[in-house]
């Protein structure tokens, strides 16, 4: 096969030629790593008398010219684009990380690459979907509300909505951690969140009402992606932890699993 191959490209496929990349496409790329090598967290630029240089190289997912034992080592593995040279192709490596990975690039340091990739490229779609959808500002009396709450005690009297309805509501694709964090969470700050809620209807009717359908329109979005549990979960409480301006992970996640409980995430 490998003769076969050789003999193929030797019969006249050209080459492809490597593109130049604009100052405001590479900018794009460095972001996707946050300014990291992605395989070995190292810094892409060094500073040296006041000055700061590069350090890395802008690296092709898929091989630009493939060897023949590259198009065989890679023959069944997903692409990023038809076109090699697309920036959804390209990833920065430090010097490194670019050189063990070139040479020679074998499908389990490809595919591990490719997911790198994958996940920056979805990330970076994400965010531009999220900062489509509008949060009413209020969001945030109710974010700060937790804040100043005490956890939920032990009283003996059970949730009108129960944890376990939240819990009926989660798949296989949620892992147990995060199970467990949304359980905790509507047992601790359910009441709190609602509270706020109620609170926020008084000083401004409606408000409340709208809240809950754009956070239902959000996660109708994030379901129409196919993404998993997890995924959507992790998204929402990213976008609401934006617009709330949420002084913590913790506070965002406890919004989100209100959201969960009360039926507009995970119906």
């Amino acid at each position: 096969m490998l003769e076969r191959i050789t003999q193929t490209i030797g019969r006249g496929e050209v080459a492809n030629d490597r593109r130049a990349y604009s100052e405001a496409e590479t900018v794009a790329l460095l972001s996707q790593v946050s300014n990291r090598c992605p395989l070995c967290d190292g810094g892409l630029f060094y500073r040296k008398r006041q000055r700061h240089y590069k350090s890395y190289e802008l690296a092709h997912v898929y091989p630009l010219n493939p060897r023949p034992e590259e198009v065989i080592e890679l023959a069944n593995s997903p692409r990023l684009s038809a076109d090699v040279n697309d920036p959804d192709n390209i990833i920065p490596l430090c010097l490194n990380c670019h050189g063990q990975f070139d040479k020679p690039r074998t499908a389990e340091e490809y595919h591990r690459l490719y997911q790198i990739k994958l996940d920056a490229l979805q990330d970076e779609r994400q965010r531009a979907l999220a900062s489509q959808y509008p949060l009413e500002e209020q969001i945030s009396a109710v974010v700060a509300h937790l804040h100043s709450a005490a956890v939920e005690q032990d009283t003996g009297v059970e949730l009108a909505l129960t944890p376990k309805a939240a819990d009926d509501k989660l798949d296989t694709t949620m892992p147990p951690p995060t199970k467990r964090k949304v359980r905790n969470a509507v047992e601790d700050y359910f009441r709190h969140i609602q509270t706020a809620f109620l609170e926020l209807e008084r000083s401004d009717p409606g408000c409340s009402e709208q809240i809950f359908t754009q956070v239902k329109s959000f996660y109708v979005m994030q379901k129409r992606q196919g993404l998993t549990q997890a995924q959507v979960f992790a998204n929402v409480v990213a976008w609401i932890r934006i617009r709330a301006e949420a002084q913590s992970l913790e506070s965002a996640e406890a919004v989100a699993s209100f959201f969960i409980q009360n039926c507009e995430i995970f119906e």
